[in-house]
């Protein structure tokens, strides 16, 4: 079931949940959506426990503009994570975790680390999303936005890692 369990002892990892996906994905979304495969369920022992989140994803973007990334517990924005914009700046946004500009021919892996404090005892889910800065400029997970039959387009994989550290 991808689980590992470790025993109890304070500052210690108790279990790991991952999750590998090499399914490929396209989309020309501009609000947030679920990155296909990169879902992850864990259930702490503990509501004072921490959970380390570790995501690599693979990510082609289409021209110029950007793919904006993160990861949400339970569908909802984790409060206080993320990017925060600049001041003086009202085209950023606030709540990103990775901002990715490639072209079509490339796949940028990116790994994001994050230490989450869920307060609970509670199967809690964790999943990466993401969006494009403009719709009629998309981005593909897993392979290259050109999809090209060539070797410097071949596909990779993303991944989502739980680790729950004892308190």
């Amino acid at each position: 079931d991808g689980k590992v369990t470790f025993p109890q002892n304070t500052g210690n990892i108790l279990q790991v949940v991952h999750v590998n996906s090499n399914t490929h994905m396209t989309s020309t979304a501009t609000s947030y959506t679920d990155l296909t495969g990169i879902t992850a369920t864990i259930t702490p022992a503990s509501s004072s426990n921490k959970i380390l989140i570790v995501c690599n994803l693979a990510i082609s973007k289409q021209n110029d503009h950007s793919f904006l990334g993160r990861v949400v517990r339970d569908g909802s924005a984790i409060s206080g994570s993320g990017g925060v914009a600049e001041s003086g700046h009202g085209n950023q946004e606030d709540g990103a975790w990775v901002c990715i500009r490639t072209t079509n021919n490339d796949l940028h892996p990116t790994v994001i680390h994050y230490l989450d404090s869920p307060a609970t005892t509670s199967a809690t889910t964790y999943k990466a999303q993401g969006k494009t800065s403009n719709s009629g400029y998309g981005f593909a997970l897993n392979k290259t936005n050109a999809s090209t039959d060539a070797l410097f387009c071949t596909p990779a994989f993303s991944s989502i890692t739980l680790w729950e550290v004892s308190a």
